[in-house]
């Protein structure tokens, strides 16, 4: 802890200089940064990297707990603030608890051994925080994301399918639903084992996210089955970004030397002429995705008629 860069925040130089001395009484050997208002305190803050604010409640022309809460907005649990009040004042640090503060010592109980004590619980607490924001990420990515490729999903297609549908009524938008299904990729399972098979739904996940542009989106459904949400695009660009698919899968894929090549069978459906909602787009992009398949055609967009 003590070799952690720190930021103390006060505009009194006298108080100031005792939080140092008090600092330096712990033989701390990090860098002790010092700001007398909220314009210094941001430029420090973005300059340098912190472990710890030390920031008093009163600042000329600004509250110190609107400087908390833009500091605590701009670095989160990364860096904790420790309030530190001369008022005494219990609903004082209430409010900054409220607002995003670590902890709080009054002045008038400032020692090295009060100081040392909240900065190193402050500190702890911090770092649980993030390994317990970090540990709700992965199972959030887990739970929303295929393991094998990091695509998306099932449950993050209806999501976010949804969320699209609703976003293109509200501009009168469109976009499309691609549905695809590997060819020869049984064969090639068959013939190599799982472990090539495994690497070949890997590979075509890269390859469809390289291929992609930016607004593109793609999920792995199970097996060999894809899906892509291609928005803001018509049945025109979607079909030339169906072609630049089929040609990116196409290039065989080198396995321990070997060469594997498979295909892929694209199913269109086109928002809103082949349906406005989830159910209905699926149920189309699939029927066209088994009607490419079974043609050999390779790609088939259809338009639902009436």
């Amino acid at each position: 802890m003590i070799d952690s860069n720190i930021l103390i925040v006060d505009d009194d130089e006298v108080d100031r200089k005792i939080v140092c001395r008090t600092l330096t009484q712990l033989e701390w050997t990090g860098k002790i940064f010092q700001a007398a208002t909220a314009l210094e305190a941001h430029q420090l803050a973005d300059e340098h990297y912190l472990a710890c604010i030390l920031l008093d409640y009163q600042l000329p022309s600004t509250d110190g707990l609107d400087l908390l809460i833009e500091l605590h907005d701009k670095f989160g649990a990364k860096v904790p603030i420790i309030m530190l009040t001369g008022l005494g004042n219990e609903m004082v640090a209430v409010e900054a608890m409220k607002r995003g503060a670590s902890d709080y010592l009054p002045k008038s109980l400032l020692t090295p051994d009060s100081l040392f004590r909240i900065i190193s619980n402050t500190l702890e607490k911090s770092r649980l925080e993030l390994e317990l924001a970090e540990t709700r990420s992965q199972l959030e990515f887990q739970a929303l994301h295929d393991t094998l490729t990091s695509l998306g999903n099932r449950s993050l297609l209806m999501h976010d399918l949804n969320h699209v549908i609703a976003r293109a009524k509200r501009n009168n938008g469109c976009f499309c639903v691609f549905m695809m299904d590997l060819d020869k990729f049984k064969a090639a399972n068959d013939s190599y084992g799982h472990e090539a098979g495994d690497a070949i739904l890997a590979e075509i996940g890269q390859r469809l996210i390289a291929t992609g542009r930016n607004d593109d989106i793609y999920y792995r459904l199970g097996g060999d089955e894809f899906i892509a949400l291609i928005d803001n695009t018509d049945r025109n660009t979607a079909l030339f970004i169906a072609e630049r698919i089929k040609k990116a899968i196409a290039t065989p894929i080198d396995w321990h030397g070997i060469e594997l090549s498979v295909g892929v069978s694209i199913g269109i459906a086109s928002y809103p002429d082949d349906g406005d909602n989830s159910e209905t787009l699926l149920r189309t992009a699939d029927s066209a995705m088994y009607e490419a398949k079974h043609s050999g055609l390779g790609i088939v967009s259809v338009t639902k008629t009436e």
